[in-house]
């Protein structure tokens, strides 16, 4: 059995799309740059399944174990948040005359393909991803406004929730796109 050796890291660029509920990826051509990444934000986790454990009476081993496995989350902040940003991400929407971001909470905000390009290793794509973003930002002369996103990864009706792509090696000088 050969070692792996797939390291990967580094964040080039978030892209995203019209998410698919039927599990397509679009092609990395067909989408856009999400904004500007804020320096080592970008994370994917995933946090650990839940356990349940049935035990025999006066037994400390379990009989029993049944996983619950979590998808992973992917999160990151953008440093570049204008009213359309706003609107598209959080809700809401932008006034036509005035250019202003309104808002008051119950606006829906659509699902997105999401494509997470790395410097190296593996690739990441979410072609149904509900987005939680929420502003956040420090109003001082070292601070910044930051939106914060977590995307989760839906079911899709073909394929899988979440993949993971592997990179063309650089000598082949092709870029891989999304399946």
């Amino acid at each position: 059995m050969s070692a792996s050796t797939t390291i990967t890291l580094g964040l080039c660029q978030i892209l995203v799309a019209a998410a698919s509920e039927a599990g397509t990826m679009p092609t990395k051509s067909n989408m856009t740059k999400i904004g500007k990444t804020y320096k080592d934000t970008a994370n994917i986790n995933q946090d650990a399944a839940d356990v349940t454990e049935h035990f025999e009476e006066g037994k400390s081993a379990p009989e029993v174990r049944k996983k619950s496995k979590k998808i992973p989350k992917v999160t990151f902040s953008l440093m570049n948040p204008d009213p359309a940003m706003l609107a598209a991400y959080i809700g809401g929407d932008v006034d036509n005359t005035t250019g202003e971001w309104k808002f008051d909470g119950d606006e829906v905000v659509a699902n997105k393909a999401i494509y997470i390009e790395t410097e190296q290793g593996l690739d990441f794509a979410i072609p149904n991803g509900d987005i939680e973003a929420v502003v956040n930002g420090a109003l001082s002369a070292s601070g910044i406004v930051l939106v914060d996103f977590t995307i989760t990864p839906l079911a899709v009706t073909s394929g899988k929730a979440i993949r993971a792509i592997p990179k063309v090696a650089p000598s082949n000088n092709n870029s891989q796109s999304p399946t």
